[in-house]
């Protein structure tokens, strides 16, 4: 089974910047809602990137600007990193990775870090096919048009 890198619309045909809009709200409504429910300091660390990283994309895909939607690909590349981090932090019990999911349990943490992956993962891929787009419009507006001299 091969799975490709972008896709042309999002889920049930519908456009890519309606579903990047969406990525970013619910980003920046799960966020918040976790700080408030369980407040620890690797909450509140996280917190300040997830902000910075959600509005950058949700500007970036109101006013069309591929910077800002890759800011969000950084953010996603980090996540992404850090996943081993976290999993082995929930495993040996360090770092306080098993309080910030507001879990003791190390499956029930294990579970919610392997879920967020798989929607980071999936949120990942439609932003970058998103800022291919955005990127592929922008070039195609400044390209000059060759014209025939008389």
């Amino acid at each position: 089974m091969k799975i490709a890198l972008t896709v042309e619309n999002g889920p049930c045909n519908s456009e890519l910047r309606g579903w990047c809009l969406a990525i970013a709200i619910y980003w920046l409504v799960s966020t918040t809602f976790s700080v408030i429910l369980a407040p620890n300091a690797l909450n509140f660390v996280g917190f300040a990137i997830f902000v910075v990283a959600n509005i950058c994309l949700l500007i970036g895909t109101l006013k069309e600007k591929p910077v800002l939607v890759f800011v969000w690909l950084i953010f996603a590349a980090i996540e992404v990193i850090s996943f081993p981090f976290a999993v082995f932090g929930v495993i040996f019990h360090y770092g306080g990775y098993r309080e910030a999911t507001g879990l003791n349990s190390t499956f029930g943490a294990l579970f919610i870090y392997i879920l967020t992956l798989l929607v980071i993962l999936f949120s990942a891929r439609l932003v970058y096919s998103f800022y291919l787009q955005l990127k592929n419009s922008e070039a195609s507006k400044q390209t000059p048009r060759a014209l025939n001299v008389v």
